[in-house]
């Protein structure tokens, strides 16, 4: 249509719009005269004015009260083909749209009716077309056509999938969706538009009302009343003019719709960019309904849409930060609003890709030549004007030395890329050359090769720093995913070093570099060097004023893994400062981090609940920005299991232990430190499931496989795995195993940490150990060193801490025989319920009560008080996780008790039930199943079955001949079944030589 036809048309419908409905006919048979297109095309106007848009509403309007106060042609119950009527859900130009049930099928099924309405019935070729175009659309993110045909009534339908959901725009912002979210969803659209043209169909009226998110997050696109064929062929009607020139949304209409020249898959391409900008700003570019065709077009014609970011910065409600667009994304939604169709993105694919180069920090193809494109528009339109002619010149001549220094930096870079290269190729070169045998030099591992590229980049590249320099990031990087953290560390020294040369002592590499230095010391000899080091790279952003930028976010995250370990509240503080900062900007492998660091230390500090919230978090951005699997998802799931664990979450716990080896197996294999922390983890959650042997060959892997990786002085990996094996070990299986690995954790651990609460936590469990062992004076002078340790870190006597130390001096005096000393000590616990644990730790002093008075000889009223009383706690308290452990101790001391009084009916179901408590939970050689089966054996015997109490005894026998040494705890009830069996065959012997004289 040309542009002096556009203006007599909006001066008719601006005039039409001053006269009563009335007088319409008249004037526009005068107004009109022979032109019946014109006229047609004004009442057309007319007519839709002050309706929604075609099909608006569908089927966003469910259940608005606006919806039912247009009188529907069609009543609720209503009949039309095999669906029945709800109600009236949307109203637009050419149709009305029903929510409706069908009726005749075996399966329930709900649709979206669209009926052409009697006035537009001069639309059914329209209405025909948009049916022919559904029909040909299969696509999950496209409404789908479900039926079709004609009413009694003889008007046209078509039924649709139902969406019940919200517009793309009021979903993000009644989420509050992040950057990351919205621009998936909006990926999603771009999706189904793209399989649209490639079925040949211009949609040409997207837009939020026709682009739903049901209840399930998938985008679903709506209303192709307008769309149109791209091949003309393909369609009977595609001749016929009023399938070509159509109702539109102003707000979202390229410019070629309201000059009315040719519609492409670009004019799609200008709409979704529209659509992006309202998503990511919530505003539009530019605003244009209720004004004239010709003002609107003018409006498209000569002025430029703003940027994104500086649409965001003037809007005190943006739902996203001003920063989180620019670049990028500003480059991104310009080039999909450029006036001229050509300067567009060719293809909705390519606009999509670019979305997603954005989010994997990639280049993106929008800001390539977007200056030259800047530039040429000024040359066209200033082409006749001498006076700018000069500055024309002038900003040709920036545009070339800009385009002269971009020239300059890619040539270095491609300098440095090719020396970087040149490294490497010569690296594997002189691997090949100096093997006399090749199938060794084949074999040579990835950490030979670093060891042997760290060595040649000493005394290389000197005439070339900022090659050297990435050299050394990359090898520095690669050691970081071996987990080699002492050759890491050299190699970032000198990274630093020459980063301060290179760029100065306030630069910002500068600051990546020491926070790299820094992160690598951590959990090593060189940890207490971490702090000055940060405390620099902060000053150096604080000179410059640096308070939110992605640098800062990520110097928090290494402030918190200072504190990790000493002070997890403050690390938490820095976690929590980083997460805010992180999250103002475009979402990032760093926000995945913060995430993960918040998670692990509001674990440290027993927020659980919300640790599985923040560790949630952490993998669905990690997982949306670095995609699935990555390196960094083990991790994540690793804590999440441990504080899922903590939780009682076992099955949860299972599920992301699993997950956690599944995706390190699949990006590392086996021979890698992610490999033995994960199959540790899912160890520990087995054995707390009830799986015993299960997890401890899981632990016993991950001990093999660690020692073979890192070696037995590795300070990070070696001390957890040796101190997982050696405490499970301990508490359910060998306790001389567990004793040598909690040995040689606590020698790695006093040496990088020196004494902290950890090193004399892991002293105390040493000492319980000893004690099983019969290391009596070692467990003494264990203990000693773990309350020195606890008061000089405030847990002195009296406080609640030191009730550990208080116990495992119970057990000492228990074992060897003072019993006095050990009721004394019972007394010097503070107050119970000033423990975070005190119903436990209850049950456990009257345990400890109960079984002194029986190893006293005391009477039957001494011991079976405080085991009601013991009993009574551990069926109330659901703090306690191992209550098996805790009943069979009951069940052992009563029934002994009983058993050294004689009552051996009384003792013998007793043992039979701590017995088989015991077996669910403790697995051959420890030693606690000795004492059992001994004692058992011992209550067979006084009962005259035998045979039984022989199968016991070879059973605590075998148990003992494993251990050197054993406390008499163990020994005695042995021995003495053992002294019984002996004196029963002496009888049994002396018997038969009676009876056979």
């Amino acid at each position: 249509m040309q542009r002096d036809r556009w203006v007599r048309l909006e001066r008719l419908f601006a005039q039409g719009l001053t006269r009563p409905e009335s007088e319409r006919a008249a004037w526009l048979a005068r107004a009109c005269g022979d032109d019946a297109e014109l006229r047609r095309e004004v009442e057309e106007l007319l007519r839709a004015d002050g309706m929604p848009g075609v099909l608006d509403t569908l089927p966003l309007s469910v259940g608005r009260e606006e919806a039912a106060t247009v009188a529907p042609s069609l009543a609720t119950g209503a009949r039309v083909g095999a669906w029945r009527i709800e109600k009236l859900v949307g109203r637009g130009g050419m149709g009305e749209v029903y929510a409706a049930t069908r009726i005749e099928a075996e399966f329930e099924q709900r649709g979206a009716l669209k009926l052409l309405r009697f006035e537009a019935i001069g639309e059914l070729a329209r209405f025909n077309a948009e049916r022919r175009i559904l029909a040909r659309l299969d696509h999950p993110g496209i409404a789908r056509l479900l039926d079709g045909g004609v009413a009694q009534d003889g008007r046209p339908y078509t039924v649709m999938t139902f969406v019940d959901g919200m517009t793309l725009i009021d979903y993000c912002n009644a989420r509050h969706s992040t950057l990351t979210e919205r621009l998936a969803l909006f990926a999603q659209v771009c999706d189904a538009v793209a399989f649209a043209h490639r079925n040949l169909v211009i949609h040409r009226d997207l837009k939020p009302a026709n682009t739903l998110v049901d209840s399930e997050g998938k985008v679903k696109l709506l209303d192709f009343g307008i769309a149109k064929l791209i091949d003309a062929s393909a369609s009977s009607d595609s001749a016929d003019p009023n399938l070509t020139i159509a109702p539109f949304t102003p707000d979202y209409a390229a410019p070629e719709q309201l000059a009315g020249t040719m519609v492409t898959t670009a004019t799609d391409v200008y709409a979704l960019g529209v659509l992006l900008f309202e998503l990511l700003t919530g505003e539009r570019p530019l605003r244009m309904r209720g004004l004239p065709f010709a003002q609107a077009l003018a409006l498209l014609t000569d002025r430029e849409a703003p940027l994104a970011s500086r649409a965001a910065n003037e809007k005190s409600d943006a739902p996203l930060p001003p920063s989180a667009l620019t670049g990028d994304l500003d480059a991104i939604i310009a080039k999909c609003l450029r006036r001229e169709p050509a300067h567009r993105y060719e293809t909705v694919n390519d606009l999509k890709l670019d979305v997603q180069r954005h989010l994997s920090r990639e280049p993106v193809l929008a800001r390539e030549g977007a200056r030259l494109y800047v530039l040429g528009r000024a040359l066209r339109r200033h082409r006749w004007s001498v006076a700018a002619a000069a500055a024309l010149i002038f900003a040709f001549a920036a545009g070339v030395a800009g385009t002269l220094w971009e020239a300059y930096k890619a040539q270095t870079q491609a300098r440095t890329a090719m020396a970087v290269q040149d490294f490497v190729t010569d690296l594997f070169r002189a691997n090949s050359s100096n093997q006399k045998d090749p199938v060794k030099a084949r074999a040579t591992s990835a950490r030979e090769l670093l060891d042997i590229g760290a060595k040649k980049i000493d005394t290389e590249m000197t005439d070339a720093p900022a090659a050297k320099l990435s050299v050394l990031n990359l090898l520095g990087d690669l050691y970081d995913e071996l987990a080699l953290r002492k050759e890491e560390i050299h190699l970032r020294r000198e990274g630093v070093e020459l980063t301060r040369n290179l760029y100065g002592p306030d630069a910002p590499e500068l600051v990546a570099a020491l926070s790299a230095l820094a992160g690598a010391m951590h959990g090593t000899d060189a940890a207490a060097e971490r702090e000055p080091l940060l405390r620099e790279a902060l000053s150096i952003l604080d000179r410059k004023g640096d308070r939110d930028s992605e640098a800062r976010g990520r110097l928090m995250q290494k402030f918190a893994e200072l504190y990790e370990a000493t002070e997890p509240a403050k690390a938490l503080e820095y976690a929590r400062q980083s997460v805010r900062i992180l999250a103002m900007h475009p979402p990032s492998a760093d926000l995945a981090e913060a995430w993960y660091l918040q998670g692990m230390l509001e674990t440290y500090t027993n927020q659980n609940e919300a640790a599985v919230a923040s560790l949630n978090r952490a993998v669905e951005v990690s997982g949306a920005v670095q995609g699935v699997p990555n390196p960094k998802l083990i991790f994540i799931y690793y804590q999440l299991a441990d504080t899922q664990k903590r939780l009682r979450d076992v099955p949860s716990a299972e599920h992301s232990a699993r997950q956690a080896l599944q995706i390190a197996l699949a990006i590392n294999g086996e021979d890698h430190i992610d490999a033995v922390r994960t199959r540790m983890m899912l160890g520990t959650v087995l054995l707390e499931s009830g799986r015993l042997q299960e997890g401890l060959d899981l632990l016993a892997r991950a001990k093999r496989d660690v020692l073979k990786l890192v070696g037995p002085d590795d300070p990070f990996h070696t001390p957890d795995v040796l101190a997982f094996n050696g405490k499970w070990q301990s508490d359910i299986g060998d306790v001389t195993e567990g004793l040598a690995d909690l040995q040689a954790a606590l020698a790695i651990r006093r040496r990088v940490e020196g004494d902290d609460l950890r090193v004399a936590t892991m002293l105390l469990s040493i000492a319980l150990d000893q004690i099983e062992l019969g290391h009596y004076d070692a467990a003494r002078q264990t203990i000693d060193d773990a309350a020195r340790i606890y008061e000089s870190k405030g847990r002195t006597r009296g406080t609640p801490a030191y009730n550990d130390i208080t116990n495992t001096r119970v057990h000492l005096a228990e074992a060897e025989g003072r019993m006095g000393d050990a009721r004394q000590l019972l007394d010097e616990f503070v107050p119970w319920a000033d423990h975070k644990n005190a119903a436990g730790l209850q049950s456990a002093k009257w345990l400890l009560e109960a079984e002194i008075a029986m190893e006293s000889g005391n009477v039957e009223r001494d011991v079976e008080g405080p085991l009601s009383k013991a009993r009574t706690e551990i069926e109330n308290d659901a703090s306690i996780s191992n209550k098996g452990l805790y009943r069979s101790s009951a069940d052992l001391i009563e029934g002994e008790s009983r058993l050294k009084r004689h009552d051996t009916n009384a003792a013998l179901p007793l043992l039979q039930r701590a017995l088989a408590e015991r077996e669910k939970i403790l697995v051959t050689p420890n030693p606690r199943l000795a004492e059992v089966q001994s004692l058992l054996a011992i209550c067979y015997l006084e009962s005259g079955r035998l045979t039984q109490a022989r199968d016991l005894a070879a059973a605590a026998a075998a148990i003992e001949a494993h251990y050197v040494e054993l406390g008499d705890r163990y020994r005695r009830p042995l021995k003495e079944l053992q002294a019984r069996l002996q004196a029963s065959k002496l009888t049994a012997s002396r018997n038969g030589a009676q009876g056979h004289n």
